[in-house]
C-alpha cells in the first residue's frame, strides 16, 4: 500500500504537459494579453485600439489594475469590425458612383464641346446643307463627265502623227468604253449611298 501511495505521489509532482480544459465559462475580466489572444491581435494593437476609444479599460469590483470586460470587449471589436466593412463597402458603391457621374459629366462636355466646334464651323461656311452638297457635287459630276468623255478625242488627236487611224480608233473606243465604265460604276455607288436606309 505504501509502495502504490508514493508512486502515486511522484506521478502528481510531474507538470502535466495536457492543454488545460475550458470549463464553458467566460471569466468576466481579462488582461490585455488574453483578449489580444481571444482576437488572434497582439497586445499592442489592443492597447491601440483601447487608445482609439474602441475598447475599454475598467477598474474591477475588487480593486487593482485596469482590466476589459471579456464579453463587452469582444462584442465592442465585433462591431467595430462590421462598421468598418459596412463602410468601406458603401465606400466603395460610392466612389464607383461618384466615378460614373465623373465619366458621364466629361462625355457631356466633349459633346458639348464638339457641338459647339460644328455649330462655329457651320456658321463660318466650312460645312454646307446636306441639299446644297448634293446640288453641287452632281453638278461637278456633270462638268466632270463631259470633260472625262473629250479626254478619248483629245488623245486620237494627239496619237494622229504617231500611229494608223485604226489603231487610233481601237485606242479611242477602249479608252471612252473604260471611262463610260467608271463613270456608270461611281455614278451607282453614289445613289447606293446617297439612298435612305441603304447599307454602306
Amino acid at each position: 500500500m505504501l509502495q502504490v501511495a508514493g508512486t502515486t505521489k511522484k506521478a502528481t509532482q510531474k507538470k502535466s504537459t495536457a492543454p488545460a480544459v475550458l470549463t464553458g465559462t467566460v471569466p468576466e475580466w481579462a488582461n490585455s494579453t488574453a483578449i489580444a489572444q481571444l482576437l488572434g491581435k497582439t497586445t499592442r494593437r489592443i492597447q491601440q485600439l483601447t487608445q482609439d476609444g474602441i475598447l475599454k479599460t475598467e477598474v474591477p469590483p475588487g480593486g487593482g489594475a485596469r482590466k476589459y470586460r471579456t464579453c463587452d470587449t469582444i462584442q465592442r471589436y465585433i462591431d467595430h469590425v462590421e462598421r468598418k466593412a459596412q463602410e468601406i463597402g458603401e465606400g466603395g458603391r460610392l466612389a464607383e458612383l461618384n466615378l460614373k457621374k465623373l465619366e458621364a459629366e466629361v462625355a457631356l462636355k466633349e459633346s458639348q464641346g464638339s457641338l459647339h466646334r460644328l455649330k462655329t464651323a457651320i456658321e463660318e461656311g466650312k460645312y454646307l446643307p446636306a441639299e446644297q452638297a448634293t446640288e453641287e457635287l452632281a453638278e461637278f459630276m456633270t462638268a466632270f463627265q463631259k470633260f472625262a468623255m473629250t479626254i478619248p478625242a483629245r488623245m486620237a488627236g494627239a496619237m494622229s502623227g504617231y500611229a494608223d487611224a485604226i489603231t487610233i480608233r481601237n485606242a479611242q473606243k477602249a479608252i471612252r468604253k473604260e471611262l463610260e465604265t467608271m463613270l456608270t460604276a461611281y455614278v451607282d455607288a453614289m445613289q447606293v449611298e446617297d439612298t435612305p436606309g441603304a447599307e454602306t
